[in-house]
């Protein structure tokens, strides 16, 4: 598959979830916890993916386990592109994604299936008339073409992949034409200072607790 328009696809994706969710723009019963929220659009989706997928002409790959970083795929020329919901309150001041996926899961993924990843964000809000929650917008866009800035890496032990920002808010500053090589030169080099930064945490919390034992249990720290 030659010259991918990664524009065109998420557009195409984008536009046929609006239809989707059409009936679903105003009056959603609203939920105390933003998980199961989320959780009822990716299940509204799923339920739909095939008939989303026929509407565009891409063929629907079976809903994956659990160990999958993608929600809900396809295949496009006979390439995979899997798609991760992320839903935002736009209430809340402070953006969190709640975490995308590790970082060995993201490489295996891209290289070595040759994987598209893609982000659906669906931001909604409060309605200010009735006691439910209004979809705001839907964006797409594919993971490797997001600005730098946007990527974070966190946890000691597995590394674990977030975004610093909304989809929405760096909408303009997307790469739509950026490679996979291209993006894995910028992620690397990112993932190797955050792994290179918690292996020196690691050996001083390893020296913590030899100094613990040589102690006898006196007292506790972790060595900064």
């Amino acid at each position: 598959m030659k010259n991918i328009n990664y524009e065109k696809i998420s557009s195409n994706i984008e536009k046929q979830l609006n239809i989707l969710f059409k009936e679903l723009h105003f009056g959603i019963d609203a939920r105390e916890d933003s998980r199961a929220f989320g959780a009822m659009i990716e299940k509204k989706i799923t339920n739909n993916w095939e008939k989303v997928c026929k509407e565009l002409g891409y063929k629907p790959i079976k809903l994956p386990g659990k160990r999958t970083i993608y929600d809900f795929a396809c295949l496009i020329d006979g390439k995979i592109f899997g798609f991760d919901v992320k839903t935002k309150d736009l209430g809340k001041t402070k953006y969190s994604d709640g975490g995308v996926c590790a970082v060995g899961n993201l490489f295996k993924y891209m290289a070595n299936d040759n994987g598209t990843f893609l982000v659906v964000e669906v931001g909604h809000n409060q309605s200010e008339l009735t006691e439910t929650r209004d979809i705001e917008y839907i964006r797409v866009a594919p993971f490797h073409c997001l600005p730098p800035e946007i990527y974070r890496i966190e946890n000691l032990g597995t590394g674990q992949v977030r975004l610093n920002d909304t989809i929405k808010n760096v909408w303009t500053k997307i790469a739509w034409k950026r490679s996979n090589s291209e993006f894995f030169d910028v992620f690397s080099d990112l993932a190797l200072v955050h792994y290179k930064r918690v292996e020196t945490v690691s050996h001083k919390r390893i020296d913590s607790i030899i100094l613990f034992k040589q102690k006898k249990y006196e007292h506790f720290k972790f060595i900064k």
